[in-house]
């Protein structure tokens, strides 16, 4: 009895030391800043793309009000690398399973992710455009 269950510790010892290792690297993607109307550099996946947010309509729903619905705030970006640019038009809701926009720049496809839109409205001002900061990742598709 002894036997068979210092067998069975070992075996299942033995199994949870198993674990298989994920041979592709992860690129971690960084988050970058981009301000109103200011050129920003992002890196995307091996490569630099200047992005410009160059339009913002702020719908959301402010801090400190009730609403019925949450509202979205819809940019435009421009992006370019080296020899081309796109406009590229993203919607973000707060939900990271919709804020984000694919786009093809010099036969490339691209993922330009929003993670947060900030000043966030609120009822007693409204955010002047200069203000408006966007935190976009772009990944290689």
């Amino acid at each position: 009895m002894k036997k068979t269950i210092l067998f069975a510790l070992i075996w299942v010892a033995a199994v949870a030391c198993d674990q298989k290792q994920d041979a592709t690297p992860q690129v971690e993607l960084k988050t970058t800043s981009v301000p109103y109307r200011q050129m920003t550099t992002v890196a995307a996946s091996g490569s630099d793309l200047k992005v410009d947010l160059q339009e913002i309509t702020d719908s959301r729903c402010p801090k400190n009000a009730v609403c019925i619905q949450m509202g979205s705030a819809v940019m435009k970006f421009n992006v370019s690398d080296a020899s081309s640019q796109t406009d590229v038009n993203v919607t973000y809701k707060g939900d990271r399973k919709t804020d984000y926009q694919t786009f093809t720049l010099s036969g490339q496809t691209y993922l330009l992710k929003v993670s947060e839109v900030l000043p966030y409205p609120e009822t007693t001002q409204s955010p002047k455009l200069e203000d408006y900061k966007v935190n976009v990742t772009i990944e290689k598709k």
